[in-house]
Protein backbone atom coordinates (compact mmCIF):
# COMPACT_ATOMS: atom_id res chain seq x y z
CA UNK A 1 0.00 0.00 0.00
CA UNK A 2 3.39 2.35 0.60
CA UNK A 3 3.68 2.02 -2.83
CA UNK A 4 0.41 2.71 -4.30
CA UNK A 5 0.76 5.86 -2.17
CA UNK A 6 3.62 6.86 -3.79
CA UNK A 7 2.46 6.63 -6.77
CA UNK A 8 -0.42 8.81 -5.76
CA UNK A 9 2.26 10.94 -5.14
CA UNK A 10 4.13 11.09 -7.95
CA UNK A 11 1.27 11.36 -9.89
CA UNK A 12 0.38 14.48 -8.29
CA UNK A 13 3.59 16.58 -7.86
CA UNK A 14 3.27 18.63 -10.82
CA UNK A 15 -0.03 19.61 -9.31
CA UNK A 16 0.79 19.73 -5.65
CA UNK A 17 3.91 22.20 -6.09
CA UNK A 18 1.65 24.47 -8.28
CA UNK A 19 -0.64 24.26 -5.11
CA UNK A 20 2.04 25.30 -2.66
CA UNK A 21 3.16 28.31 -4.68
CA UNK A 22 -0.43 29.54 -4.44
CA UNK A 23 -0.29 28.83 -0.60
CA UNK A 24 2.49 31.01 -0.53
CA UNK A 25 1.25 33.58 -2.42
CA UNK A 26 -1.92 33.95 -0.21
CA UNK A 27 0.35 33.58 2.40
CA UNK A 28 1.57 36.95 1.58
CA UNK A 29 -1.88 38.25 0.97
CA UNK A 30 -2.57 37.31 4.91
CA UNK A 31 0.76 39.12 5.86
CA UNK A 32 -0.33 41.86 3.72
CA UNK A 33 -3.81 41.78 5.50
CA UNK A 34 -5.69 41.96 2.64
CA UNK A 35 -6.80 38.04 2.80
CA UNK A 36 -8.19 37.12 6.08
CA UNK A 37 -6.09 33.90 7.26
CA UNK A 38 -9.35 31.69 8.10
CA UNK A 39 -10.41 32.09 4.90
CA UNK A 40 -6.86 30.99 3.55
CA UNK A 41 -7.01 28.01 6.12
CA UNK A 42 -10.43 26.84 4.68
CA UNK A 43 -9.68 27.20 1.20
CA UNK A 44 -6.02 25.61 1.28
CA UNK A 45 -8.26 22.37 2.77
CA UNK A 46 -11.03 22.43 -0.04
CA UNK A 47 -8.36 22.71 -2.47
CA UNK A 48 -6.10 19.63 -1.33
CA UNK A 49 -8.86 17.59 -0.49
CA UNK A 50 -10.18 17.74 -4.69
CA UNK A 51 -6.49 16.40 -5.13
CA UNK A 52 -7.31 12.97 -5.33
CA UNK A 53 -10.39 13.60 -8.03
CA UNK A 54 -7.47 14.62 -10.23
CA UNK A 55 -5.39 11.42 -8.90
CA UNK A 56 -8.42 9.59 -10.62
CA UNK A 57 -8.54 11.57 -14.04
CA UNK A 58 -4.52 10.24 -14.59
CA UNK A 59 -5.51 7.12 -13.53
CA UNK A 60 -8.25 6.49 -16.09
CA UNK A 61 -6.06 8.45 -18.51
CA UNK A 62 -3.11 5.57 -18.32
CA UNK A 63 -5.86 2.99 -17.85
CA UNK A 64 -3.89 2.31 -14.23
CA UNK A 65 -7.56 0.70 -12.35
CA UNK A 66 -7.16 -2.51 -14.70
CA UNK A 67 -3.67 -3.26 -13.75
CA UNK A 68 -4.06 -2.26 -9.93
CA UNK A 69 -7.52 -4.00 -9.49
CA UNK A 70 -5.44 -7.20 -10.79
CA UNK A 71 -2.96 -6.79 -8.30
CA UNK A 72 -2.18 -9.33 -5.02
CA UNK A 73 -2.94 -7.36 -2.68
CA UNK A 74 -6.63 -6.98 -3.46
CA UNK A 75 -9.10 -4.07 -4.50
CA UNK A 76 -10.11 -3.52 -0.91
CA UNK A 77 -6.31 -2.30 -0.09
CA UNK A 78 -6.20 -0.82 -3.28
CA UNK A 79 -8.51 1.48 -2.30
CA UNK A 80 -7.85 2.20 1.21
CA UNK A 81 -4.68 3.50 -0.34
CA UNK A 82 -6.08 6.35 -1.64
CA UNK A 83 -8.04 6.89 1.41
CA UNK A 84 -4.95 7.07 3.18
CA UNK A 85 -3.32 9.39 0.50
CA UNK A 86 -6.54 11.33 2.07
CA UNK A 87 -5.49 11.12 5.87
CA UNK A 88 -1.82 11.98 4.41
CA UNK A 89 -3.00 15.09 2.77
CA UNK A 90 -5.12 16.21 5.57
CA UNK A 91 -2.56 16.05 8.17
CA UNK A 92 -0.19 18.31 5.78
CA UNK A 93 -2.72 20.60 5.56
CA UNK A 94 -3.38 20.27 9.27
CA UNK A 95 0.25 20.92 9.72
CA UNK A 96 0.28 24.01 7.49
CA UNK A 97 -2.18 25.40 9.12
CA UNK A 98 -0.93 25.09 12.62
CA UNK A 99 2.15 26.72 11.52
CA UNK A 100 0.12 29.62 10.10
CA UNK A 101 -1.61 29.97 13.05
CA UNK A 102 1.38 30.08 15.44
CA UNK A 103 2.63 32.56 12.89
CA UNK A 104 -0.24 34.47 12.76
CA UNK A 105 -0.70 34.77 16.67
CA UNK A 106 2.67 35.82 17.44
CA UNK A 107 3.47 38.57 14.14
CA UNK A 108 -0.23 39.89 13.94
CA UNK A 109 -1.58 39.42 16.92
CA UNK A 110 -4.50 37.38 15.95
CA UNK A 111 -6.78 35.70 18.37
CA UNK A 112 -5.42 32.07 19.09
CA UNK A 113 -9.02 30.71 20.07
CA UNK A 114 -10.41 32.19 16.32
CA UNK A 115 -7.69 30.40 15.16
CA UNK A 116 -8.05 27.18 16.55
CA UNK A 117 -11.70 27.13 15.74
CA UNK A 118 -11.23 27.86 12.05
CA UNK A 119 -8.30 25.38 11.92
CA UNK A 120 -11.05 22.94 13.67
CA UNK A 121 -14.08 23.54 10.96
CA UNK A 122 -11.75 23.56 7.68
CA UNK A 123 -10.40 20.18 9.05
CA UNK A 124 -13.88 18.47 9.23
CA UNK A 125 -14.45 20.18 5.85
CA UNK A 126 -11.69 18.79 4.42
CA UNK A 127 -12.39 15.13 5.63
CA UNK A 128 -15.56 15.63 4.50
CA UNK A 129 -15.63 16.44 0.94
CA UNK A 130 -13.39 13.24 0.37
CA UNK A 131 -15.88 11.19 2.13
CA UNK A 132 -18.75 12.17 -0.06
CA UNK A 133 -16.79 11.98 -3.45
CA UNK A 134 -14.48 9.49 -3.18
CA UNK A 135 -17.20 6.64 -2.85
CA UNK A 136 -18.90 8.49 -6.39
CA UNK A 137 -16.39 8.77 -7.92
CA UNK A 138 -15.28 4.64 -8.28
CA UNK A 139 -18.81 4.61 -9.19
CA UNK A 140 -19.40 7.23 -11.87
CA UNK A 141 -15.56 8.38 -12.41
CA UNK A 142 -13.54 11.92 -12.29
CA UNK A 143 -16.13 14.17 -15.01
CA UNK A 144 -19.50 13.31 -13.23
CA UNK A 145 -18.17 13.59 -9.42
CA UNK A 146 -16.54 16.90 -10.49
CA UNK A 147 -20.17 17.98 -11.04
CA UNK A 148 -21.20 16.63 -7.12
CA UNK A 149 -18.49 18.29 -5.84
CA UNK A 150 -20.05 21.73 -7.17
CA UNK A 151 -23.04 20.85 -5.97
CA UNK A 152 -21.96 20.02 -2.55
CA UNK A 153 -20.14 23.28 -2.52
CA UNK A 154 -22.96 25.79 -4.01
CA UNK A 155 -26.12 24.01 -2.56
CA UNK A 156 -25.02 24.54 1.16
CA UNK A 157 -23.74 28.12 0.36
CA UNK A 158 -27.16 29.24 -1.39
CA UNK A 159 -29.11 27.45 1.24
CA UNK A 160 -27.37 28.95 4.14
CA UNK A 161 -27.87 32.40 1.90
CA UNK A 162 -31.50 32.04 1.73
CA UNK A 163 -32.03 30.85 5.15
CA UNK A 164 -30.32 33.63 6.58
CA UNK A 165 -32.58 35.99 4.19
CA UNK A 166 -35.80 34.62 5.26
CA UNK A 167 -34.56 35.32 9.10
CA UNK A 168 -35.07 31.02 9.58
CA UNK A 169 -31.10 31.63 11.16
CA UNK A 170 -30.73 32.49 15.08
CA UNK A 171 -27.41 34.57 15.00
CA UNK A 172 -27.86 34.62 18.91
CA UNK A 173 -27.16 31.42 19.32
CA UNK A 174 -23.61 31.58 17.57
CA UNK A 175 -22.92 34.88 19.69
CA UNK A 176 -23.67 32.60 23.05
CA UNK A 177 -20.95 30.23 22.05
CA UNK A 178 -18.66 33.20 23.03
CA UNK A 179 -19.31 33.10 26.56
CA UNK A 180 -18.76 28.99 26.42
CA UNK A 181 -14.58 28.11 28.75
CA UNK A 182 -12.18 28.13 25.63
CA UNK A 183 -11.85 24.87 26.59
CA UNK A 184 -15.36 23.66 26.63
CA UNK A 185 -15.64 25.20 22.97
CA UNK A 186 -12.71 23.54 21.14
CA UNK A 187 -13.62 20.37 23.22
CA UNK A 188 -17.22 20.64 21.34
CA UNK A 189 -15.79 21.96 18.18
CA UNK A 190 -13.14 18.64 17.54
CA UNK A 191 -16.50 16.84 17.52
CA UNK A 192 -16.59 17.76 13.83
CA UNK A 193 -13.58 16.55 12.55
CA UNK A 194 -13.97 13.30 14.77
CA UNK A 195 -17.40 13.24 12.66
CA UNK A 196 -16.03 13.59 9.47
CA UNK A 197 -12.90 10.85 10.22
CA UNK A 198 -15.81 8.57 10.68
CA UNK A 199 -17.80 9.47 8.04
CA UNK A 200 -14.26 8.76 5.94
CA UNK A 201 -14.04 5.32 7.42
CA UNK A 202 -17.76 4.10 6.26
CA UNK A 203 -16.56 5.93 2.88
CA UNK A 204 -13.91 3.38 2.64
CA UNK A 205 -16.36 0.67 3.16
CA UNK A 206 -19.28 1.87 0.65
CA UNK A 207 -16.15 2.31 -1.79
CA UNK A 208 -14.87 -1.03 -1.46
CA UNK A 209 -18.38 -2.43 -2.05
CA UNK A 210 -18.57 -0.43 -5.22
CA UNK A 211 -15.11 -1.58 -6.18
CA UNK A 212 -15.58 -5.05 -5.39
CA UNK A 213 -18.71 -5.07 -7.92
CA UNK A 214 -17.31 -3.04 -10.59
CA UNK A 215 -15.67 -4.64 -13.92
CA UNK A 216 -12.54 -2.72 -15.24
Amino acid sequence: MTGLMMKDLLVMRKALKSYFLIIAFYAVLAWMDILNFGFIITFIQVMLMVLPISAFAYDDQAKWDRYAMSLPLGRSKVVGARYLFVLLLSLCTLALGLGGAAFSCMFQQEDLLEMLLTLIVSAAIGLLIPALLLPVTYKWGPERARIYLYAMLLIPFVGFLLLAKADLIDFSTLNRLGTLPPTVLIGGMALLPLGALAALFVSYFISCRVVAGKEY
